[in-house]
């Protein structure tokens, strides 16, 4: 009983060992895969249908369910055909090559440029029967052409595979292929450090209307120009200090122009400060000299905060004979300050008032005999020139 036990056992195993040897497996498929064919009437771009056959071809050998056809033998075949044909390539020239290249599909196609994508059209036709299935896919990575290999595995095999990776992909389109553009640089500065890219380019010469022109590949670029350490650009509300630098894009074939906006520091602070600043001058019997007159005033300070007020001013000498009088109405803020400044006849006097953020200056002269004068400068006391030297 045990002897046949062990008997029933073995028979069952050589049976289905026959079973399975006994399948008739499915036969891998023969593929061949020309180069696409660039439809653009620029020959630019010809090098992305040898990246396109050369990429699905990488993907294709990952499986054991197809086989791909030797490029050497491809390639004698097409030559003898394009030498017999005048170079005609129709659906029933693409099944004779299949036929003399003994595959079961040929896979062709062509593709267009459009701005910054391609367009990949692919045909794949089954050369025993002459039928044709075409599909297009578009993009501007190598993720295109993984995408057309994986549909290519789908349509011969019916296997779901992915060749695509969620690591950053490299752009197919080669920028060094393009055109060039050209940036134009004005620069009123003399002997300035140009640097494009952070590599050193050259020396502004100081023409501002002779441009320096720098030939650049097409894409994103900087530029920074350094001066010294007292030259610059002021960044706001915070008021600090680098050198001036900008980023900007190249078109192939177009010009971009761009002008320096370096300064030195002390013009920037300069013009920051100063809010209002005015004067009058009058003789013995204008009376009065300057009535009402009102200005406004507004910046923001370093911590990004609002500030905004008004600064009025009354001159007269009814009361000050040779003299002046200035009656002046501060608002800061929303919050008055009324202010009152004399000068006697033959003196001339400095008054500074400081209100929040604001210093309020006033030189009333009257030295002149029959003629006085007011100056007023109204500036900000939250930033001062040479700073940038203490930062």
């Amino acid at each position: 009983m045990k002897d046949f036990g062990i008997t029933l056992v073995l028979l069952m195993a050589a049976l289905a060992v026959g079973g399975l040897f006994g399948q008739n497996l499915k036969d891998p498929v023969n593929l061949a895969i020309m180069t696409f064919e660039n439809m653009d009437e620029s020959d630019e771009f010809d090098y992305i249908g040898t990246l396109a056959s050369a990429f699905i071809r990488e993907d294709l050998t990952h499986g054991e369910d197809i086989v791909l056809v030797d490029r050497d033998r491809l390639n004698r075949v097409l030559e003898e055909q394009q030498r017999q044909l005048s170079g005609i390539m129709d659906g029933e020239t693409t099944v004779q090559i299949g036929k003399l290249i003994g595959c079961d599909y040929l896979c062709s196609g062509n593709y267009v440029v459009m701005d910054e994508e391609i367009l990949l059209d692919i045909t794949l036709t089954q050369v025993e029967s002459g039928r044709v299935t075409s599909y297009s896919t578009r993009g501007d990575t190598e993720d295109l052409f993984h995408l057309a290999a994986e549909k290519l595995v789908s349509e011969l095999t019916g296997r779901k595979v992915i060749f695509r990776t969620a690591a950053p992909n490299r752009p197919i389109i080669k920028h060094v292929l393009k055109k060039p553009g050209t940036l134009k640089f004005h620069s009123y500065l003399i002997d300035a450090r140009i640097y494009i890219d952070g590599e050193f380019f050259g020396y502004t010469t100081g023409d501002k209307r002779n441009p320096t022109l720098i030939e650049l590949s097409p894409g994103e670029h900087s530029i920074m120009i350094d001066l010294g350490p007292d030259f610059g650009f002021v960044t706001l509300p915070e008021v600090s200090f680098d050198k001036w630098h900008e980023n900007f894009v190249i078109e192939s074939g177009q010009t971009l122009v761009l002008e320096d906006k370096t300064r030195h520091f002390n013009d920037w602070i300069y013009e920051m400060r100063r809010l209002i600043r005015d004067d009058a001058d009058f003789y013995n019997g204008d009376v009065p000299v300057l009535k009402g007159k009102t200005e406004p005033f507004t910046f923001t300070d370093r911590g990004g905060n609002p500030v905004s007020g008004s600064l009025t001013v009354d001159l007269d000498n009814k009361d000050n004979a040779g003299g002046i009088t200035a009656r002046i109405t501060l608002i800061y803020d929303e919050k008055s300050e009324d202010l009152v400044f004399t000068c006697p006849a033959g003196e001339k006097k400095e008054y500074t008032e400081t209100v929040g953020l604001v210093d309020l200056e006033v030189s009333l002269d009257a030295k002149w005999e029959g003629r006085a004068s007011a100056d007023w400068d109204l500036t900000r006391n939250d930033i001062h020139q040479g700073m940038h030297r203490e930062e």
